[in-house]
C-alpha cells in the first residue's frame, strides 16, 4: 500500500528533524525536539501509536533500530517487539523486549550510546570523540604509553560498551604495546618503590620495577602488596632484624648505628656506605649463636663486635686511627721495655 500524503510530508519532516537535531547545540535540541511532538503527537500517521511502547521502555523504537542487523532483525529482535506491540498485544511485546538481544546484551548506557550512534551519528561521533580525549589525557597523566592507533581502537569499544575506568585500564594491559615503557604518576610508582627497597636494604632490576608498574595499572596488584612484598624479602634477607622490618622499620633506620661506628673508625662518609658493602652486610647477615627466646636473645651482631671487627677491615690501616693506635701501643711497649 502506498503512503499518504499525511505520511509522506511526516518523513520529510522527520529528515529535517533529524538533520536540524544533529546540527544543534544541546539547549536548542529541546526546543526543536518539543516542537515535532507537538506537531506530530502520535508519530508517524497511519502508524500504530508507539507513545505507549516508548513509555513502557523507556526509549524510542526508531527504523534505524528495527533495521540493525545486530538488534533489530532476527531472532530476539527489537523487529519482534515491534510487530507484537503493532498488533495489540501490550504484555508479549513486552515479554519480548526483557528477553532481547538489545535488553539482555547491553546496560542502560551502552544501550543509550547504541541508540545514539544508529539516530544520531554526528552527534555520536562527537561525545566520542569528547570521551577519547578525555581517556587519553588520563592515560598520559598515569604515565601509559601505548600505540595510539591501538589505544583509540580499544577506546571506541570501552565508549560504546560503556566500560568502567578499570574495565578499561584492564584491557589496555592486554595489548601489544603495553608495558614496556611508562611515565607520569606509575613511574612515580616505581620511584617510589626504588627508595622503599633500598630503604630495606634491597635491589630489583628495572623489569621488577616495570613488571610492578604494569600490574598496578592493571589492577592486578595494590600499593600495599608491594610493600608487603619487600618487607618480606627484606626480611628473609636480614633474619636477625626479621622482627622489627615486618613492623614496619626499615633497614636504613637499623643499619645506622653499624654505619656510624664504620664512619668514625674507617674515616669514611656514612652516606657513602651502600649494602654492597661486605663488612657492613657480614654484620647485617650475622649468624652468630642464637639464645632462647625466653632469655630475650637475637641473633643481631652486637656493636661492640662489629666496631672490633672493623679494625680487621682491610681499610683502617690506612686510617688516622690506626696509626695512632699504633703509635700508643709502640709508645706503651718503648716504656714497658724502659726504652722511654
Amino acid at each position: 500500500m502506498a503512503d499518504t500524503p499525511q505520511q509522506i510530508q511526516y518523513d520529510k519532516d522527520f529528515a529535517a528533524f533529524n538533520d536540524a537535531m544533529q546540527a544543534a547545540d544541546p539547549a536548542s535540541r529541546i526546543k526543536i525536539k518539543a516542537e515535532f511532538d507537538l506537531k506530530y503527537p502520535k508519530g508517524r500517521p497511519g502508524s500504530p501509536d508507539m507513545s505507549g511502547l516508548t513509555a513502557s521502555l523507556g526509549f524510542v523504537l526508531s527504523r534505524a533500530l528495527l533495521d540493525d542487523p545486530t538488534y533489530g532483525k532476527g531472532k530476539g529482535g527489537l523487529q519482534e517487539v515491534y510487530d507484537l506491540w503493532a498488533a495489540g498485544d501490550e504484555t508479549a511485546a513486552l515479554n519480548a523486549y526483557f528477553q532481547s538481544n538489545y535488553y539482555l546484551k547491553l546496560g542502560k548506557t551502552a544501550a543509550s550510546r547504541y541508540s545514539l550512534k544508529l539516530n544520531q551519528p554526528e552527534v555520536y561521533a562527537a561525545d566520542e570523540a569528547a570521551y577519547i580525549s578525555g581517556q587519553k589525557n588520563r592515560l598520559f597523566k598515569l604515565g601509559v604509553r601505548v600505540d595510539d592507533n591501538e589505544l583509540t581502537n580499544l577506546l571506541k569499544k570501552a565508549f560504546s560498551g560503556n566500560l568502567t575506568d578499570t574495565q578499561l585500564d584492564s584491557s589496555i594491559a592486554l595489548t601489544n604495546s603495553y608495558g614496556g615503557k611508562f611515565g607520569g604518576t606509575i613511574l612515580g610508582q616505581m620511584q617510589d618503590f626504588k627508595n622503599l627497597a633500598r630503604s630495606y636494604g634491597l635491589s630489583y632490576t628495572e623489569a621488577k620495577y616495570n613488571q610492578w608498574g604494569a600490574d598496578l595499572f592493571a589492577n592486578r596488584i595494590t600499593d600495599s602488596e608491594v610493600e608487603e612484598a619487600i618487607k618480606v624479602e627484606s626480611a628473609s634477607k636480614y633474619p636477625g632484624f626479621a622482627d622489627q622490618i615486618m613492623k614496619g622499620v626499615t633497614m636504613d633506620a637499623l643499619a645506622s648505628s653499624y654505619k656510624s661506628s664504620m664512619a668514625t673508625i674507617l674515616e669514611i662518609d656514612a652516606d657513602s656506605i651502600g649494602y654492597n658493602d661486605p663488612t657492613l652486610m657480614k654484620a647485617l647477615q650475622y649468624k652468630g649463636f642464637e639464645k632462647t627466646k625466653e632469655a630475650g636473645g637475637s641473633q643481631v651482631m652486637p656493636l661492640w663486635q662489629f666496631e672490633s671487627d672493623l679494625r680487621s677491615d682491610a681499610r683502617w690501616q690506612f686510617t688516622n686511627n690506626a696509626r695512632d693506635t699504633i703509635d700508643s701501643m709502640q709508645y706503651k711497649v718503648m716504656k714497658d721495655w724502659g726504652l722511654m
